[in-house]
């Protein structure tokens, strides 16, 4: 009997543990074929190109110039509770792709810096996964907490005229 509890105690600890994982939402499953619905000078297209596995699917960015890649509105626009937007980002090239980034607007109306924030970076030849916080952020103007309750856009971003390429494995938030 002793054995029996002792087994049930241990079921219920793995049980616990295995479910104590961080909350994620994907925010576009390209294996299912969604793409972003919302873009100026980019064409996105699905890809095999750099998935995960055979039969996965990547999001093919090409920027033409300066311009914008994402979704407006998006169904998946609920971050509350959620802290970090990630994503996974592959440079087929040699040379780093500058003057890119992540950006997202809040609940509130209005498209000015107190309801945006810009994540800029680089990406460096190869696959890198990106981490920003958003949780206790501030907008572009750095005084407006970031609204993260009802998403109104988010987007990648290329902030330069030159034309740029790259591959988005996976993007999602994080507790």
């Amino acid at each position: 009997m002793k054995r029996l509890y002792a087994v049930m105690a241990l079921g219920l600890v793995m049980f616990f543990a295995l479910g104590a994982g961080a909350k994620s939402l994907q925010l576009l499953n390209f294996n299912k074929g969604e793409l972003p619905d919302d873009s100026s000078a980019c064409n996105a297209s699905l890809s095999e190109e750099y998935a995960a596995k055979e039969g996965d699917c990547s999001l093919k960015l090409e920027f033409l110039s300066n311009g914008w890649c994402g979704m407006y509105m998006p169904k998946k626009g609920t971050w509350t509770g959620y802290k970090k937007i990630k994503f996974i980002l592959v440079n087929p090239g040699d040379k780093t792709v500058k003057d890119v980034g992540f950006c997202m607007k809040g609940a509130r109306a209005g498209g000015g810096p107190d309801n945006r924030k810009d994540y800029k970076f680089e990406i460096p030849a190869g696959k890198k996964e990106f981490s920003f916080t958003f949780d206790g952020d501030f907008c572009n103007d750095g005084k407006s907490p970031i609204d993260m309750s009802k998403v109104s856009i988010w987007n990648f971003d290329n902030y330069t005229d030159q034309p740029a390429a790259f591959f988005v494995l996976k993007v999602w938030v994080e507790e």
